[in-house]
């Protein structure tokens, strides 16, 4: 495990973590999220960063919710905007209504990534964001990632993702 992690990452850029299963890029990404405190060392966020954090899970999807309502909760954008933004994600159609407790679970990655991209935030976290994902989802992920003109910080064994998320 690194003892010593210094690194910047710079407005725009994705970044990706990369190391061998168990080495703690897990535990990096939650610590710059805030949820794990480091043994060492400090964290310092630069001035005016809104973080969001993607840990694996679907923890922002309710059951019982409706997609879109997912949606609202984090932007005031009308709901034209936000279905297209869910269409970047391949979230189309009567999906925007649809209960998020009965999505598949890339459907699921898809909206909380898309709930991400939708916040307010301009630094994300993406920890295995492709996981759930078959290949096709895959691209189109990264595609409306690529899109967002914020910065990233992204744990992934696909090489493919992460490339094609550079500009």
């Amino acid at each position: 495990m690194c003892r010593v992690c210094n690194f910047a990452v710079e407005c725009g850029q994705p970044r990706q973590v990369t190391g061998l299963n168990g080495a703690g890029k897990t535990i990096l990404l939650s610590i710059l999220a805030g949820n794990t405190e480091p043994d060492a060392g400090t964290l310092r966020l630069g001035h005016g960063v809104s973080l969001g954090y993607y840990a694996q899970e679907h923890e922002g999807v309710r059951a019982g919710v409706p997609v879109l309502s997912h949606m609202r909760d984090q932007s005031d954008a009308d709901e034209r905007l936000l279905r297209a933004l869910l269409g970047t994600f391949s979230l189309t159609g009567d999906i925007a209504r649809q209960d998020a407790g009965t999505l598949s679970g890339g459907e699921k990655t898809k909206l909380a990534l898309a709930q991400l991209v939708a916040g307010r935030h301009n630094l994300l976290l993406l920890d295995e964001p492709t996981n759930n994902l078959d290949p096709p989802s895959r691209t189109g992920v990264a595609l409306a990632l690529a899109a967002w003109p914020g910065t990233m910080v992204i744990v992934s064994h696909d090489p493919e993702f992460v490339q094609a998320l550079q500009p």
